[in-house]
């Protein structure tokens, strides 16, 4: 028989106004937020683990939740006194414990149980209590109890085929809520098709996604703080014994999400946020100086790292990371990716405070890359899809300005002259003589960078052209000047990827010089009708026609 009876239906009273729990029960926007309320009275209660096990009685058409613990267990005073009465605590000034309002039991009515059956064990005696969605109850003695602990469950009217959706449901509440909880958390459940659902929910509090991330303790490990950037959107979050009070996507740190663990943190009356009081201001106050403490040196060391890797997607990955956190480098903690001459490991980096006022960038190792690099002349790597922000990036940390090697420097590779070559070039100088002026020298390279399609260039360092060793660089100023000028004449360099090279270099001499000559000339600007007609009476007579 029930403790407390009323004649006319055999059930106890509503322990308080069916209107109040009615708006303390509407309050909660995630009906399955009442899994968070009953793990919260177990860990409060001391237990060691909990069980969240689901079964579904397909006859009955219900589903039968039960979150069971081995903690303290209630005595009938405290159910009677505490747990069905609203706005009661025996736990307000405990600060080991989470709950205070008095209000997380109330959470299983949120999603509209036929029945709640809770059954606790407390110092040999055990307890039934049947809960109604009227607030009626009736508790038993259901006798000595061998150990002690609670167990709760709830009776969800549901159809065979909404079943599976509810264990998801279940996992991902549980997830969400109870995550880092202190406690293991063991999820067991079975779908329609017999397979067995058997998860562990809680995990060490850490951030998820994370690129970096550091942690402090304080105040004997009751504050703990978990700030980092990651790759999704930032969250902060709050927990109090592993279980989440609230979680905003507020920029409280910039950028930079952060998990703050704080056994004094609580949540406010209407359980969706957590307070704003003196400990929660310490709190964000640990984490802001553990951001500038802590996290700023671990990415700068992070960011050096991925620097050197022969993938670079994760150095990008982390410095989008920095910029969409809006978290502020010094300027020297700022190392850049050079390009790599040879397919290794690893690359080379520089950091910003070494860059020179004028900066070389790259997407690729290249003949030109190399020569830069034996010069010891440093190129940051400079894709497409980076170079905006590099150049933004550079200009900010060292005040250089990064130029792309490919559209500014040529690499020009001197090749070793065959006899047909040394024939077709001497008879070039020949033409270039009689139809206008015959320049220094003129040599054949490979031309690699912003003149690679250029069908010659000006060699403005004389005669280094004449020897296939070692390849130099020239600017664009210096490739593309006027090499027949009045004062000054400069050695040519004829491209010999050029088609015009290349179809010379296989024709016959006599006329593939008369062929060069006039394009050189063009390219100058310097053939018109006459020179145009010297240059046709000097190739008739080198091929022997009157």
């Amino acid at each position: 028989m029930p403790y407390r009876t009323v004649d006319h239906d055999e059930r106890a009273e509503a322990p308080v106004d069916q209107g109040i729990v009615g708006d303390v029960v509407a309050q909660f926007a995630d009906p399955l937020a009442f899994y968070r309320e009953l793990i919260q009275n177990s860990i409060d209660a001391g237990t060691p683990s909990i069980e969240v096990r689901l079964a579904y009685d397909e006859p009955a058409r219900l589903m039968r939740v039960t979150v069971r613990d081995r903690g303290d267990g209630m005595s009938r005073e405290i159910v009677e006194d505490q747990l069905l009465v609203l706005f009661r605590s025996t736990k307000e000034h405990d600060e080991t414990k989470i709950g205070k309002f008095g209000i997380g039991f109330k959470s299983v009515l949120a999603p509209r149980p036929n029945l709640v059956i809770v059954q606790t064990a407390r110092q040999g005696q055990r307890l039934t209590l049947h809960l109604h969605p009227d607030l009626t109850y009736e508790l038993y003695d259901a006798g000595p109890a061998a150990q002690s602990g609670t167990s709760v469950e709830l009776e969800l009217a549901m159809e065979p085929d909404l079943s599976d959706d509810f264990i998801e449901r279940t996992e991902a509440a549980l997830v969400r809520w109870c995550r880092h909880a202190s406690v293991p958390i063991e999820l067991e459940a079975r779908r329609r098709s017999g397979d067995e659902v058997a998860v562990r929910i809680d995990r060490p509090l850490a951030l998820e996604h994370a690129l970096v991330e550091v942690r402090d303790a304080a105040d004997d490990g009751k504050l703990v703080c978990v700030v980092g950037l990651v790759t999704g959107t930032p969250a902060v979050g709050f927990f109090n014994h592993g279980l989440m009070l609230h979680e905003t996507e507020e920029p409280l740190f910039g950028g930079v999400a952060a998990k703050i663990q704080d056994s004094r943190l609580g949540h406010t009356l209407s359980r969706d946020n957590v307070r704003r009081d003196d400990r929660y201001t310490r709190a964000v106050s640990h984490a802001r100086a553990l951001i500038d403490q802590a996290l700023i040196p671990a990415v700068t060391r992070e960011l050096a790292v991925r620097a050197q890797l022969a993938d670079l997607r994760p150095y990008y990955e982390l410095v989008n990371a920095i910029e969409r956190a809006k978290l502020e480098l010094p300027a020297d903690a700022w190392v850049f990716p050079l390009v790599s001459e040879h397919r290794a490991t690893t690359r080379a980096t520089i950091r910003a405070s070494e860059l020179q006022r004028r900066a070389w960038g790259a997407a690729h190792p290249s003949p030109l890359t190399a020569v830069l690099a034996a010069r010891g002349t440093p190129v940051l790597h400079l894709s497409p899809a980076s170079q905006a922000w590099l150049q933004a990036r550079v200009a900010r940390s060292a005040h250089a300005h990064v130029a792309s090697v490919n559209e500014e420097l040529t690499a020009v590779a001197p090749v070793t002259l065959a006899d047909t070559d040394h024939a077709l070039l001497d008879l070039l100088s020949e033409l270039l003589e009689g139809a206008y002026r015959r320049p220094p020298s003129i040599g054949l390279a490979k031309l690699t960078g912003a003149c690679a399609d250029q069908l010659v260039i000006a060699d403005r360092v004389g005669d280094s052209i004449a020897t296939p060793d070692p390849v130099f660089v020239l600017d664009q100023a210096s490739a593309l000047r006027n090499p027949f000028g009045k004062l000054l004449r400069l050695p040519l360099v004829l491209s010999v990827t050029h088609p015009t090279v290349v179809t010379a270099r296989a024709g016959d001499p006599r006329v593939a010089a008369s062929h060069l000559a006039r394009a050189i000339l063009l390219h100058y600007g310097k053939l018109d009708v006459a020179r145009s007609t010297q240059l046709l009476a000097l190739t008739l007579d080198r091929l022997g026609v009157a």
